[in-house]
């Protein structure tokens, strides 16, 4: 029977991280860029420019960040299914942890996919104050505090995680990035605190692309391990 559910939670990991990758591949690289190719929205000046210049391509990529964000989640779940019951105690901070920033990042997808283009649709007496809050087109906006210290926990959840990993094939690897992962979204929060400008500089940007990638070299040893265990035949 333990083997079963083992062969269970490798399949739905691997599942999980499909998930994942297609989150990372449509929501961080495609739809941004035939948003930005089709409808771009300049530089942010105010409510009433970005209204004229919304189009809803531009909320498709916080629609796939579901994906993203539910595969991170689900992966998480298929590793503490799978964690031997001496390290069960850092996977289960890691899954918590990951659950309560993931319902943080789920916020503000709400509210990119449903609240902005009610505002910038019907342009309420309430848009010019509260769109500039509350819209990732402005560097400034509360979103943008909600998103980086969402991300930021679900990084330290990739901290507590990396202790289930033991020296098994694979293992090694997998446990240095997510120590990686982890650290580089905790600083890139902390750094948000102390200048929400630099998320629009060219650091900032290099730092959205390098996250971005290293997720995808996860998830590509994710596969690996996942299969080299089932391979084992736990």
């Amino acid at each position: 029977m333990e083997s079963q559910l083992k062969v269970q939670a490798l399949r739905f990991g691997r599942l999980a991280v499909y998930m994942n990758i297609f989150g990372v591949i449509f929501s961080g690289l495609v739809f941004p860029l035939l948003s930005l190719w089709l409808h771009p929205q300049p530089a942010w000046r105010d409510a009433e420019l970005f209204a004229r210049s919304f189009h809803p391509l531009q909320t498709a990529t916080f629609f796939l960040g579901f994906f993203l964000v539910i595969g991170s989640l689900l992966t998480f779940i298929a590793l503490y299914m799978l964690s031997g019951a001496e390290k069960k105690i850092y996977a289960l901070s890691g899954l918590i942890i990951n659950t309560v920033f993931t319902a943080v990042v789920f916020l503000n997808y709400i509210i990119q996919t449903t609240y902005i283009p009610y505002l910038a649709n019907n342009f309420p007496p309430e848009t010019s104050i509260v769109l500039p809050v509350f819209t990732m087109a402005n560097p400034g906006s509360f979103a943008w505090a909600l998103e980086m210290y969402g991300w930021g926990g679900i990084g330290l959840s990739f901290i507590f995680m990396a202790f289930i990993f033991g020296k098994e094939k694979y293992a090694i690897t997998l446990k240095t990035l997510f120590l990686l992962n982890g650290a580089c979204s905790v600083v890139s929060a902390l750094v948000t605190s102390l200048d929400m400008n630099w998320l629009f500089s060219p650091a900032g940007l290099a730092s959205l692309i390098i996250w971005n990638s290293l997720v995808l070299v996860i998830d590509f040893f994710l596969l690996r391990w996942f299969s080299f265990v089932n391979l084992k035949g736990i």
